[in-house]
């Protein structure tokens, strides 16, 4: 160690230091993964990485590291990398990447008049405090939410692999359902849905549900009318067994990642699963809204179409199903499975709307999209500051305004604290694309869903 050097942390920084050395890192640098792989690789060429393994440390040339390492330092930073040089309002950046504590030469200078504009131009993005309560409660059940779709899935698998042995029961579901409800994840898992694989039937369920739940509810609110538990239980039951007919289709025809012809015998079994669900449902004594919205979610409002099955009127789709039908299509858009490539939630979105009046109901679509948003919580988004944030909350009259999280900045840079913009608030902040997060985190399958799950606030 340079006994020339001063240690100091990140708030000591001052204009005029001139960074060496970095001592210490946050918990993202242990186990080092493929993103920040390349962060330490392209912003310290030409230092020295420490690395621990087994009780002791060794350096390493930037280029040799590999993911899982666990770095905890840099030395010997040269003079030409981008960190040596410590400039008027690095302290948040250097923060929100984890750096921490530094080796610094020279003694630096207190500034003439403290760098102000980067801490207001925060302080006027800042959600409000009721907003920001709202998100840090919603992402302390994120936490839970992936094991408890992983769970309900397992159950709507549990409950069709009973069917095809003739034991019906909605036993399963119920208690599935009730564990949702107990643990307050439904808007969670919502959001979750496009951050995570699904399979075309038993995870298709769970988030169709929650989906048809939040926005249902959301639309009766809308309406001035009341939102009793009964009617929540009742919205997440019909969602996970709309597809409960799907029993009586053969398992090499359910779990088949071929596209059947719109004539074929197979696409026949398929499409049969909405008149065999509605009698499953009716022998089970299930209510008129869930048996309407087993039997005919899948029916347009042209009924000529290839993909409107049964064939019946129009009239006979009850304003639930209606609902249902958008969430069913939009669920099975942005699904990843291994056979089709997803759509993001916001092209999902724009699909949808141009679908209004010949496939859905303009109604219920203009429900659908004022609960979800045009950006649905969960999408990741570019800014035009280059950031990259997920949106976390929508506002349902400022729909193309949501209130986002920075996780990555315009260099690429993965961040450790996040901080919250509200775009309803801030006029010089716009999002300027849509991103695919399958295609941009891709170190994992699950890889956008863990980002999106670690994010944190203070």
């Amino acid at each position: 160690m340079d006994k020339s050097l001063s240690t100091v942390g990140v708030d000591g920084l001052r204009p005029g230091m001139t960074i060496r050395e970095i001592s210490r890192f946050e918990s993202k640098y242990a186990c080092i993964d493929k993103i920040t792989l390349k962060f330490l690789q392209n912003r310290f060429a030409g230092a020295r990485m420490v690395v621990a393994a087994e009780g002791k440390s060794r350096e390493v040339a930037p280029e040799e590291l590999k993911v899982l390492d666990d770095v905890t330092g840099v030395v010997d930073i040269p003079e030409t990398s981008e960190f040596i040089r410590y400039f008027s309002g690095s302290p948040d950046t250097l923060r929100e990447l984890g750096l921490i504590v530094f080796r610094v030469s020279g003694e630096g200078k207190q500034a003439d008049a403290p760098p102000q504009a980067p801490a207001v131009n925060r302080q006027q993005h800042q959600a409000n405090p009721k907003i920001l309560d709202s998100i840090k409660q919603f992402f302390e059940t994120v936490a839970v939410a992936g094991e408890q779709r992983d769970q309900a899935a397992a159950s709507v698998e549990d409950m069709l692999e009973r069917g095809r042995l003739g034991k019906y029961s909605t036993s399963v579901a119920e208690e599935a359902v009730d564990n949702i409800i107990s643990t307050g994840t439904s808007t969670a898992i919502t959001a979750i849905s496009g951050l995570k694989s699904s399979d075309q039937t038993y995870a298709h369920c769970v988030d169709t549900s929650v989906i048809l739940q939040e926005t249902y509810t959301d639309m009766l609110r809308h309406k001035r009318q009341d939102v009793t538990p009964d009617v929540t239980r009742m919205a997440l039951i019909a969602g996970f067994m709309h597809d409960i007919g799907k029993s009586k289709v053969p398992k090499e025809i359910l779990d088949s990642t071929e596209r059947f012809a719109p004539d074929s015998k197979e696409m026949k079994i398929m499409q049969n699963h909405a008149p065999e669900g509605a009698q499953i449902l009716t022998d089970l004594g299930q209510t008129k809204k869930i048996i309407n919205i087993a039997h005919y979610h899948h029916v347009k409002i042209d009924s000529t179409l290839p993909n409107s099955y049964p064939r019946v009127s129009y009239d006979k789709v009850l304003p639930g199903t209606r609902l249902a039908a958008v969430v069913d299509v939009y669920q099975a858009l942005i699904g990843k499975r291994s056979y089709k490539r997803n759509w993001v939630p916001g092209r999902a979105v724009e699909l949808l709307m141009k679908l209004r009046g010949k496939e859905f109901d303009r109604t219920m679509l203009g429900y659908f999209l004022r609960s979800i948003g045009i950006y649905p919580v969960g999408s990741l988004v570019r800014l035009n500051t280059g950031d990259l944030a997920f949106v976390v909350t929508i506002d349902q009259d400022l729909l193309e305004r949501p209130v986002v999280v920075v996780v990555e900045n315009a260099a690429g840079d993965r961040l450790t604290h996040n901080h919250v913009i509200d775009l309803s608030h801030a006029a010089d902040v716009s999002i300027s694309e849509v991103l695919d997060h399958f295609e941009h985190y891709n170190a994992s399958e699950d890889e956008a869903f863990e980002i999106f799950r670690s994010i944190s606030l203070g």
